[in-house]
């Protein structure tokens, strides 16, 4: 029931491209995310498959119990998980409140990380809003299904929910 309240909460309060004030999201959201997904998977297998072309991502980790991203990156894309940090993209289905202070070597200005299911229980929502103000943290993108964090220094703290 909670999931289902969350959905509700989400599509009042989402916004499309047209909702978005930041180039570099409103970019992310028409070039990337609008973009019809060529591949089954879950939306957010489909973020990270959409997403490591669009910013050309070469180093990315997963720390997922879920085998079947890393598969889906390898088998679409030809791409492997790398060990070597920084990491362009970090996924994660479990994270934790200080995911950010562990992992913040592993990390730069360009990196993103994107957290699975953020609304999938209430436990997960309050992690999801504690990472979102965590003071590294510039940008956050509310997919519903999953989220985005950035660390772009060159931009001021925002936080959107897009429709996806």
């Amino acid at each position: 029931m909670y999931k289902l309240i969350a959905y509700i909460k989400h599509l009042l309060t989402s916004t499309n491209q047209h909702g978005v004030h930041s180039p570099f999201v409103y970019d992310y959201v028409t070039k990337c995310l609008y973009i019809k997904s060529k591949h089954k998977a879950s939306k957010s297998q489909n973020v990270v498959l959409k997403s490591i072309p669009y910013f050309k991502i070469d180093a990315f980790k997963v720390l997922s119990s879920d085998t079947q991203i890393e598969y889906l990156i390898q088998k679409t894309l030809g791409l492997k998980a790398t060990i070597i940090a920084p990491f362009d993209l970090m996924y994660f289905d479990n994270p934790s409140v200080d995911l950010i202070s562990i992992y913040k070597e592993q990390f730069d200005n360009d990196s993103m990380l994107l957290i699975a299911n953020i609304h999938s229980s209430k436990k997960k929502s309050s992690i999801w809003e504690a990472l979102k103000e965590n003071e590294e943290v510039t940008v956050t993108i509310d997919m519903f299904h999953c989220g985005a964090l950035f660390f772009r220094k060159e931009q001021a703290k925002e936080h959107f929910k897009i429709r996806i």
